[in-house]
């Protein structure tokens, strides 16, 4: 009886400390990525000007979560949801929070972090669902089968939201909360700079400037320059692990009741 009551006790203490607020593990769920390219300032961050008529680099085609999940790779190159290859806007591009489970290419929402300590304790990456593509100002040729400009396109698709306290830099205003390109490779397109944080018990909310990050460099892009602005809103879904504790303790108990009867 004094064994029991000693291993009631127990759990008892840890079920207090694993429910603290320093200890709840907190997830996100829904909402998206809103940005807001500006076309002057992302032109201003690249050299090329073969066509006087054309920005030096624009926003060409976007493509929403749905469509660009039905989409392979050489689509999202080729496809137009608007037709002909000139300047779309880059305002209120929208880009879908993933689920836990995605289908194709898109990466999954893994995200975690504790409730009381939001970048001290993030892990994994939120999955962004979503494509665009881009045009540099620079020489091309056509496909003699599709008449397609080829030779001066980029495409940025199966994004990741994620959090490095490595890229965080005080003096430039980078934050640490990047985004990711993974079609064809990972690598960072945008740091997220001068943000503001909003995390209560129901929501994360981030806002701030959107900055060229080191995946533009190999097409001439000016590192660290501002080319709009973005918002990202979702919903927290907390993951308590009391649930699990308590299971395996139960198990543990009746365990080893079992072995002193």
């Amino acid at each position: 009886m004094n064994y029991l009551k000693k291993r009631v006790s127990q759990i008892a203490i840890m079920l207090l400390i694993i429910n603290s607020p320093s200890a709840l593990a907190s997830s996100v769920s829904g909402g998206g990525m809103t940005l807001n390219i500006d076309s002057e300032q992302l032109a201003a961050a690249f050299t090329w000007d073969v066509d006087p008529d054309r920005p030096s680099f624009y926003v060409e085609e976007y493509f929403d979560a749905t469509q660009a999940v039905s989409r392979t790779s050489a689509e999202l190159l080729t496809d137009h949801i608007v037709a002909g290859t000139g300047e779309i806007s880059g305002i209120g591009r929208q880009f879908t929070v993933n689920s836990s489970i995605t289908t194709g290419l898109n990466k999954a929402n893994d995200f975690s972090f504790a409730a009381n300590d939001l970048t001290g304790t993030a892990a994994g990456a939120i999955g962004l669902g979503g494509a665009m593509r881009f045009r540099l100002n620079k020489s091309f040729s056509i496909d003699p089968v599709t008449g397609e400009e080829q030779g001066n396109r980029a495409i940025t698709a199966y994004y990741t939201l994620e959090y490095d306290v490595i890229r965080a830099d005080a003096e430039s205003g980078r934050s640490g909360w990047a985004i990711f390109n993974h079609h064809s490779f990972r690598a960072g397109i945008f740091d997220l700079s001068n943000i503001s944080t909003t995390l209560t018990d129901d929501s994360l909310t981030l806002s701030g400037d959107l900055v060229l990050a080191e995946g533009f460099d190999h097409m001439g892009g000016e590192f660290g320059s501002i080319i709009g602005d973005f918002s990202f809103q979702t919903t927290v879904v907390p993951v308590p692990a009391a649930l699990w504790f308590f299971a395996s303790g139960l198990l543990g108990l009746f365990a080893n009741k079992r072995k002193a009867v």
